[in-house]
């Protein structure tokens, strides 16, 4: 983990006011403002259930990704990652909405175009960016007709509060998410909620209303609870029109695309090399996205 001198070269604290707050990790994070001179912006909602985690728990993964993307496509890439409040003293859909409050500023404050911004997250954070561009689809005029982001990134996503797939099952001795602590997250950020788990506002698997979604990247590890959620959602996806590239990476567990040690056969390596073609393109397309 960077610290000091190393991590203030590549990070910068963001403060948005009430609804959110953040760090810039980019090459030149200490001088640029977010977005200034680059060819991406990856809007970041870390995991950890509701309940824990931090914007910069994944900061050395991020650096990987920077310069890898750097090297393979020359890309100046910029990552925003969000610090939101935890539950159970910021139920949901407390963070959903400070992701949805961060976008919009990159958009309509900061006069980022969307054409170069992708939401991306890991398990919770899946959730959370997945259900942040339905409310902007399918909610417009809450948010001032905010046009969607060009991507989404899902890495090992939770896409329903539900226990009940047969992966739930079959896979926990493999996994490193029991249901003991699973229901626990969500108890404690459903609380005084009112809300059904499988009700789509907290479980996108189970939105009927995915036609006009970005293009999706999401990536699972054959070992996951999660599989049979992430398979049936993408299913979902693509018979509603949706463009979703998906990498299932066998002997995998949750999060493998971010856990480089515990990865296996290359699995997050592999993962920086797919996320780059997603985003950039076989070949470079830099100088194609506008720069504001």
């Amino acid at each position: 983990m960077y610290d000091g001198e190393e991590r203030d070269k590549w990070c910068r604290r963001l403060k948005g006011g009430d609804g959110w707050d953040g760090y810039l990790i980019a090459e030149n994070a200490e001088t640029d403002d977010v977005g200034e001179n680059a060819d991406m912006v990856i809007l970041y909602v870390h995991g950890g259930g509701l309940n824990a985690g931090g914007p910069l728990i994944s900061l050395v993964v991020f650096v990987k990704w920077i310069e890898a993307w750097k090297l393979s496509h020359g890309a100046n890439t910029h990552i925003l990652s969000l610090e939101y409040g935890l539950s159970p003293e910021h139920p949901f859909p407390s963070a959903r909405d400070s992701l949805l409050e961060c976008y919009q500023w990159l958009v309509n404050e900061k006069g980022i175009n969307p054409s170069k911004i992708a939401i991306a997250g890991d398990s919770i954070g899946g959730n959370l960016a997945t259900l942040a561009a339905l409310e902007l689809l399918n909610n417009p005029n809450a948010y001032k007709n905010t046009p969607l982001p060009s991507r989404l990134l899902l890495i090992s996503p939770c896409l329903s509060a539900l226990t009940t797939s047969r992966t739930f099952e079959t896979n926990y001795e493999n996994d490193c998410i029991s249901k003991g602590w699973f229901d626990l997250c969500l108890t404690n950020s459903l609380l005084n909620s009112n809300l059904d788990p499988a009700c789509p506002q907290v479980s996108p698997l189970f939105d009927c209303r995915l036609r006009g979604l970005p293009k999706v990247w999401v990536c699972v590890g054959g070992y996951e609870v999660f599989l049979e959620d992430i398979m049936s959602f993408v299913k979902n996806a693509r018979n509603q029109g949706v463009s979703v590239e998906l990498v299932v990476e066998q002997d995998n567990m949750h999060n493998y695309a971010i856990l480089f040690p515990l990865s296996r056969h290359g699995g997050a390596k592999k993962a920086i090399k797919y996320m780059s073609r997603f985003l950039f393109g076989e070949k470079s397309v830099i100088g194609q996205y506008p720069r504001n």
